[in-house]
């Protein structure tokens, strides 16, 4: 590890005994302390360390065996992959395989696991009280793997994104510049599935600085839950992704979050109006707009989300500066950087970017490229301008950004001008959908119940060229959300 170089783990580590008394999680209402949380994380390092298991399975669920499972494999020294109950036997079989699992731990019943893969050992972390824990981990500091993520490829085939300890704490390093006012008495909300790293950010950080973590319970209905906790717990610090302040939006009149000081908004595109919307729930929080690829290890760019005058693209919020260390590049299709205002695919460089897909090198020498100053950028797909300032306006993703008909079409720019029409109070999608000889046809799919499509369609006629009003026109009550919580535009194609 570089000199001067902060140790995520190390200080989790000493948070442990510096803030025993203090309140590390609540979970389904359930107040854990920092003392109970160690024991409980110690007990399950002492029965991983001798084994010879350098990548350990963990479920994903809503416990704290869970989470002191991910910290007993970190200061293992050993790399830790989440599997989820709820995704498809076939596809944990599959992670399984890639990331040579043989060990897995859980909490709960066994049949939750949707896995017959053979030869692999199973530990119930929830049953560990004979085991007399030892606090003598190998915490380890090379260059090795803290997690491996797997991603839906295009191929279908999951994509194994390996974060290393290096990565990891460069991000830490990034992370706690940005100048955050926090301290042991904040609370701060946890709402990501594990499967999804902003989840890895959302508990990590709290436990460097003696914070308590609050996490949202997978039963019932996910964003009446995350409302419900950031108000009975009077929370200070939540990130959120921007679908699930959409589907808030009819209760806004009712949230009242006076004591939250930071609302962050991740995950997806953020819409300029949603947000203003939200400022009266939360009018002492400061909001900010973080962006990152999995790739990059969680988020590389910040935008401090001003009252007036916020930069956006079609209602997209800006994704402002890079982090202390990491580099970036908007370039061009031959890989030449794009003139200032001109827009391109950005490109990002440092000590956060992983070092290659899992077991894929095909894959890996596609999106890292050195670049001409001898550094190795990873190619993000998405599309982003550099202003004046030096902030980055993000424009969408590559791949929603198509050609029909000759013309050049920015999905986002359909969505925005639909979006307005509805006084920005419902979701819209733009899915191209390829049929014979690759022909494509546009379907909007507006989040409604029932809608006038003749009138959307002399709203979309009036600001839009003729190429770029869509063929077909859905409704859809609710979105499908992914594990991610975000929009899942490939369940939304399936489904028209």
């Amino acid at each position: 590890m570089e000199k001067n170089q902060k140790d995520m783990i190390g200080e989790i580590i000493e948070a442990f005994e510096k803030y025993a008394g203090h309140q590390a999680f609540v979970i389904n209402n359930i107040t854990y302390t920092y003392r109970q949380l160690s024991e409980t994380v110690y007990k399950i390092s002492t029965l991983i360390n001798n084994r010879e298991d350098k990548i350990i399975g963990i479920i994903a669920e809503d416990r704290l065996e869970t989470y002191a499972s991910i910290l007993a494999v970190l200061i293992s020294g050993k790399t830790y992959v989440i599997l989820h109950p709820a995704y498809p036997r076939h596809r944990n079989r599959k992670i399984a395989e890639l990331a040579d699992i043989h060990l897995i731990l859980y909490t709960k019943d066994i049949r939750v696991l949707n896995l017959d893969t053979e030869h692999i050992d199973f530990i119930c972390t929830s049953e560990l009280q004979e085991v007399v824990p030892s606090s003598s981990g190998i915490h380890s500091e090379k260059n090795e793997n803290a997690y491996i993520i797997f991603t839906s490829g295009s191929t279908g085939e999951p994509k194994g994104v390996p974060i290393s300890r290096n990565n990891l704490n460069a991000f830490y390093n990034a992370y706690s510049h940005l100048d955050w006012q926090l301290d042991e008495n904040d609370r701060m909300l946890q709402m990501f599935e594990l499967t999804f790293d902003v989840s890895i950010v959302s508990f990590l950080f709290p436990l460097t600085i003696g914070a308590c973590i609050y996490t949202v319970s997978p039963e019932g209905v996910k964003y009446i839950n995350v409302i419900e906790i950031l108000e009975k717990y009077n929370l200070t610090f939540a990130a959120v992704a921007p679908s699930l302040l959409q589907l808030l939006l009819p209760y806004f009149s009712e949230i009242q979050l006076p004591e939250l000081k930071y609302l962050i908004v991740t995950a997806e595109a953020s819409d300029i109006e949603l947000l203003s919307a939200f400022r009266a729930c939360a009018p002492n929080a400061s909001f900010v707009n973080l962006y990152g690829p999995t790739e990059g290890t969680i988020y590389c760019t910040a935008y401090q989300i001003p009252t007036t005058s916020c930069k956006h693209h079609n209602g997209m919020i800006a994704i402002g500066k890079p982090f202390e260390g990491v580099d970036a590049l908007i370039m061009d299709n031959s890989g030449i950087p794009v003139a200032t205002g001109e827009t391109g695919e950005l490109w990002i460089s440092g000590r956060q970017v992983m070092n290659g897909y899992w077991n894929a090198p095909e894959k890996t020498k596609e999106c890292l490229i050195e670049g001409t100053d001898g550094k190795t950028y990873y190619k993000t797909g998405d599309l982003c301008q550099i202003d004046a300032d030096g902030d980055i306006i993000y424009c969408g993703r590559k791949d929603s950004q198509i050609k029909l008909q000759g013309f050049r079409i920015e999905l986002s720019e359909i969505e925005h001008v639909v979006k307005k029409y509805f006084n920005n109070e419902c979701k819209a999608v733009v899915i191209p959908k390829y049929g014979a000889n690759n022909q494509c046809e546009l379907h909007l799919v507006v989040e409604k119940v029932h809608l006038d499509k003749h009138q959307i369609e002399e709203h979309m006629n009036s600001r839009l060229p003729f190429y770029m009003i869509p063929q077909h026109i859905h409704c859809m009550e609710h979105f499908p959300l992914n594990t991610s919580s975000k929009t899942d535009r490939k369940r939304i194609l399936e489904l028209i």
